[in-house]
């Protein structure tokens, strides 16, 4: 006897592509560890964080968080000193010794990351 040619596939249109039902596939074991795991990792490093850590960023950012949050306050003495003080005999002095500290900051925090 002769073997039969195989069949060919039947042919898609996009109709009925579109139309298809595709179920995603079920979840197993090693993909529920998985999740479990990665969910305890989640709440250790939140735990490690605290509250303001939350906000501010872990152990090797905090040098970066704090002379963020002392440029942040010198510009706000810098604002109140230009529209509440700017006829005080010593405006000038106190203006170039804030914005020389705010510069030194910010050249902190967006200079060279890399110490070679």
């Amino acid at each position: 006897m002769a073997a039969k040619p195989p069949s060919s596939p039947p042919h898609a249109t996009l109709e009925n592509l579109s139309e298809a039902k595709v179920s995603p596939p079920k979840p197993d074991r090693k993909a529920h560890n998985e999740a479990a795991h990665f969910a305890h990792e989640e709440n250790m490093h939140k735990s490690k964080l605290g509250w303001v850590g939350a906000v501010w960023g872990s152990k090797s950012e905090k040098p970066g968080n704090i002379a963020a949050i002392v440029a942040i306050v010198l510009l706000g003495f810098v604002g109140v000193l230009i529209f509440r003080y700017s006829e005080w005999e010593l405006f000038s002095e106190t203006l170039t010794a804030m914005m020389s500290t705010i510069s030194l900051i910010l050249g902190y925090l967006f200079g060279s990351s890399s110490r070679d």
